[in-house]
């Protein structure tokens, strides 16, 4: 079970922006890497958020016990993708396709194998909230446990106000197969990140995947997924978009040094 995180800075803000866009190039990346897609694409548009800058989409396609992601920001120049998938990802060939489709000047991919333990994978992620954009929580647990369709639309549906998250729709929930379902998915979007859980049905066992754009205390996520599952769970925290922050306080500065004029002419 490979998660693939994908942070692209300087891309085209046209490209970005353009639904047709994103929507080809969730489906030519999930065809390229051989993955099951379970669903078409579902893209939500987010504008007029709180933060003019934050305006963007947010796209997904659940995938056989995964999800493909992919939130934009157009004015930021920037976007950020997850792929996690039951089987064989290239990272490399993730990579290429992701930024032929929608160019980018730079980018950084990190990747969690999240068949051992999370844990052991997030002692070398240094976490910087005053710099970095945003978390990354995955979320497991070593007990066995049953859910169905009802219980995960219930916590994704719950889970966003409970931690101070903004949905920004109603939860997705569905099988892999119709005939011998093998997982059941779940996703929910939030503003400009999202939610998502996967649950193996003769294993009894679930990944939880939640992106967000503000950091929130790690052991109150953790704290009210287990209140809401009534199991101990585990997590490590990835941060992500580390090069965003920085690319604005260059951009920051060159517009103060192009504005130097109307010091001396105003």
């Amino acid at each position: 079970m490979l998660h693939i995180m994908l942070d692209a800075y300087d891309c085209s803000d046209t490209k970005a922006g353009d639904l047709r866009s994103v929507y080809e190039t969730i489906t030519k990346v999930v065809d390229s890497m051989g993955a099951k897609p379970v669903m078409p694409p579902i893209l939500i548009p987010y504008y007029y958020g709180e933060v003019a800058d934050d305006d963007g989409i947010s796209a997904f396609a659940l995938l056989k016990g995964g999800h493909f992601t992919i939130h934009t920001f157009p004015l930021r120049q920037c976007y950020f993708v997850d792929m996690m998938y039951d089987g064989f990802i290239s990272e490399e060939r993730f990579r290429a396709t992701m930024l032929k489709e929608l160019p980018a000047a730079s980018s950084s991919v990190a990747h969690v194998d999240r068949r051992f333990c999370i844990e052991d994978q997030g002692k070398d992620m240094r976490i910087d909230e005053a710099k970095d954009f945003g978390p990354h929580y995955m979320i497991r647990s070593q007990e066995k446990i049953e859910l169905d369709h009802n219980k995960i639309y219930d916590v994704l549906d719950k889970l966003p106000p409970l931690v101070n998250m903004t949905p920004i729709m109603r939860p997705v929930v569905i099988t892999d197969n119709v005939k011998k379902p093998k997982f059941i998915s779940g996703i929910t979007m939030i503003a400009e990140s999202h939610i998502a859980l996967h649950y193996d049905i003769a294993n009894k066992s679930f990944f939880a995947d939640i992106f967000s754009c503000s950091f929130i205390a790690s052991e109150k996520v953790t704290a009210t997924m287990e209140k809401e599952l009534g199991i101990k769970c585990e997590n490590v925290l990835i941060s992500r978009g580390t090069k965003h922050t920085n690319r604005f306080a260059l951009r920051d500065q060159v517009v103060a040094k192009t504005s130097r004029w109307r010091e001396y002419a105003l």
